[in-house]
């Protein structure tokens, strides 16, 4: 491994790590355009934040369907909550 110039950039393998993926997922990745990068020379350079923002709409995408998928535990929680259980209680004065 290089010494990092830029905390920045990502190369194949940092990508995959970061992803927690093979490097080869990475380049089927970058071949497809699920995730941008650039080839200087002979490696790519991706930018973290594109790393990171590929992972964040998975996450978001995959929780969101887990959310409506029925039978599921915790979609039928949200599911059963009523709007008036979720309301603020009034005050009392004795």
């Amino acid at each position: 491994m290089s010494t990092r110039v830029n905390d920045s950039t990502l190369d194949i393998t940092e990508a995959g790590k970061l992803m927690n993926v093979h490097p080869k997922t990475v380049l089927d990745m970058i071949d497809n355009g699920t995730l941008p990068a650039g080839k200087i020379g002979r490696a790519y350079v991706l930018l973290k934040r594109d790393v990171m923002n590929h992972i964040e709409q998975i996450i978001v995408q995959q929780t969101a369907l887990r959310m409506r998928t029925p039978g599921r535990k915790s979609a039928n929680l949200v599911r059963q909550v009523r709007p008036a259980q979720v309301g603020v209680s009034k005050q009392h004065s004795y």
